[in-house]
């Protein structure tokens, strides 16, 4: 298994006999065998997780998209766009596709969309998109509560799901709490590999969680990124 981080929280993932791509907006099209099937993941509409116009630059030749059904793509724009109804499939919380070797199980995120466990080929990835605990200073009390709670709901779902590698939220904005879904996540399931994402290129955020305390019982299973591009292999 090999894992590029490309930018914040979009990452490709080669597989032995497939590739995956997640949350990916723009850019380069990411170097990928092309002998070999594609599946694009968008976990919801929000303009740095997803845009209308990865369809015209991958295109429909042994690729398939995943998304959120919060994405939504008139006939008009397919049409204009020539995309195949077949190899698009829009997904809501609390659904299992099985598609080519994969097979996809999503969760209802905190913020938009929905968030993807992916197992294929013997390995299982969890890639959280903005399924975080969103605390906010400026919320108020009773906000905060709430999304703790449903946060706190959905990872329960998951609790003691073994994971090759995660993909969770390291956000600065949320400044001293930074640190909370990323720990409640490694705590809830078995992860090998944790990455973090949604850092808004913040490399800095890995090294201060790993300084923590709380993080001793998981501190050597958070994969630090320093840089895009970063390539990580493993042959566990």
């Amino acid at each position: 298994m090999k894992i590029t981080f490309l930018y914040h929280s979009s990452f490709l993932v080669e597989l032995s006999r497939c590739t995956l791509l997640f949350d990916w907006y723009g850019g380069p099209v990411p170097e990928h065998d092309p002998a070999k099937p594609l599946y694009v993941f968008a976990s919801h509409h929000h303009g740095d997780h997803y845009a209308p116009d990865i369809y015209a630059k991958l295109g429909m030749d042994n690729v398939w998209y995943i998304l959120a059904s919060c994405i939504h793509l008139s006939a008009k724009r397919k049409a204009v766009m020539g995309i195949d109804d077949s190899h698009v499939f829009r997904l809501s919380a609390g659904k299992t596709l099985t598609l080519g070797e994969l097979t996809i199980t999503t969760y209802r995120s905190t913020d938009a969309g929905v968030a993807f466990l992916v197992e294929g080929e013997g390995k299982t990835l969890f890639h959280a998109g903005d399924l975080h605990w969103w605390h906010w200073a400026e919320e108020d009390e009773a906000w905060n509560r709430a999304m703790e709670r449903d946060f706190k709901k959905e990872c329960a779902k998951l609790q003691g799901k073994k994971v090759d590698v995660g993909f969770f939220v390291l956000d600065p904005r949320q400044e001293g709490d930074f640190w909370w879904g990323f720990d409640w996540w490694m705590r809830t399931m078995d992860v090998q590999h944790a990455l973090p994402m949604h850092s808004w290129e913040d490399f800095s955020l890995a090294r201060a969680l790993k300084a923590l305390p709380v993080s001793a019982p998981y501190r050597d299973r958070i994969v630090e990124i320093r840089e895009t591009g970063q390539v990580f292999s493993w042959e566990d």
